[in-house]
């Protein structure tokens, strides 16, 4: 079933993907709309680097990854992504002294995150904040092992990085918006799925028992990769995580009507993604160079084609989204120039990992139809 539905989900990506290309113009509504995320992304880049940053990419993600269509939809997403890397940012810290000493309990402890992250953006309204929520504590943990005594820098940068980049988004897109900003929008939802009567309720243990388990099953690959880290050396923890993480994100839709194809999609269109908008990266490095000017125009056109593809027809956004992330993670490194190309290739080689350990969890613990 794994292999039909990984084979289903490659099958039009091809086509698809070269129709999005052929229907890439400099003007119109789509062209104008990819212009916001551009200018993001350079603002955030640039205030990240005048802030001397570790890692400008995360801020450049944020930057890319928190705008919308609309201003309402963008100023929530921002607020959301901050909340949720700041919780999981403090939660990774209190429980990474313990993790850092004990393998054991690092994975327990990337499972609770990492179930609790997943279940919650499945569950309730903000599910934007649960998934970063779960992720940078995640994050965090694995900082914890891989340099204990950075992992309060690490997490504090990275909370910096994601806010300023979240920032430049909602700058951007509240300065080219003409909508209204309704003030009470999403002021009352649940953060939380229920109490513990809820969980004990036979009733909603039969209806949330599909997220239960995916959740579970999600959960499960992050917290064994430790195996996989120790077992092969693998130094660079965080994409791997990030990816058997991020990869099990879908609509609770999705989950409760067993529309396996999407996570097998979500699959392809991130390892396929990662690796188109990385290899343009490194051709354009190889060709025009590293110089301020042309990486700028490189990275405004990797970013305006990323998006353009991302919000097309064709069904292959996802795989845009992921063009955009591989582009950036190459091109956008710390402050200085670029004087390596290994972050380009550890996040491909974790997405394939974190990909990988997904495939054989499933294939242990087969995702079921309904009968």
């Amino acid at each position: 079933m794994g292999v039909a539905l990984l084979i289903s989900a490659c099958r039009p990506i091809p086509g698809a993907l070269l129709r999005e290309l052929q229907s890439l113009r400099l003007h119109g509504p789509r062209a104008k709309e990819a212009l916001r995320p551009v200018l993001s992304v350079l603002i955030a880049v640039t205030a990240a680097a005048i802030l001397n940053l570790d890692d400008l990419s995360w801020a450049a993600f944020s930057g890319y990854m928190v705008m919308r269509g609309s201003v309402v939809e963008t100023i929530p997403r921002g607020l959301m992504r901050i909340g949720g890397t700041i919780g999981g940012a403090l939660l990774g810290l209190l429980l990474a002294p313990g993790a850092a000493n004990s393998p054991m309990l690092l994975m327990i402890f990337l499972f609770a995150v990492s179930w609790i992250g997943i279940f919650q953006s499945l569950a309730t309204k903000y599910s934007y904040a649960w998934l970063f929520f779960g992720l940078t504590a995640g994050m965090v943990l694995t900082e914890g092992l891989a340099a204990p005594d950075a992992v309060v820098h690490f997490a504090a940068t990275r909370v910096v990085e994601i806010t300023v980049g979240a920032c430049s988004c909602l700058v951007v897109s509240s300065l080219f918006s003409n909508e209204p900003i309704n003030k009470g929008q999403g002021a009352v939802a649940a953060l939380w799925f229920g109490g513990v009567r809820d969980v004990l309720n036979e009733d909603w243990l039969r209806k949330h028992w599909p997220l239960l388990e995916h959740s579970t099953r999600g959960a499960l690959a992050v917290a064994l990769l430790p195996l996989v880290w120790r077992w092969f050396g693998i130094r660079g923890f965080a994409q791997t995580a990030v990816t058997s993480y991020i990869v099990m994100i879908v609509s609770s839709t999705v989950v409760r009507e067993r529309r396996h194809l999407t996570i097998y999609e979500r699959m392809t269109h991130r390892t396929l993604g990662c690796l188109l908008g990385g290899t343009v990266a490194l051709l354009c490095i190889g060709f025009f160079g590293t110089g301020f000017g042309t990486m700028a125009l490189t990275l405004a056109a990797g970013v305006w084609i990323g998006y353009s593809i991302q919000i097309g027809r064709e069904g292959i956004g996802y795989l845009g989204t992921q063009f955009t992330l591989g582009l950036l993670i190459t091109l956008v490194q710390g402050p200085g120039e670029i004087t390596s190309v290994t972050p380009g290739l550890e996040r491909l080689l974790g997405i394939f990992i974190g990909s990988a350990m997904l495939c054989l969890l499933t294939v242990d613990w087969p995702l079921r139809e309904d009968n």
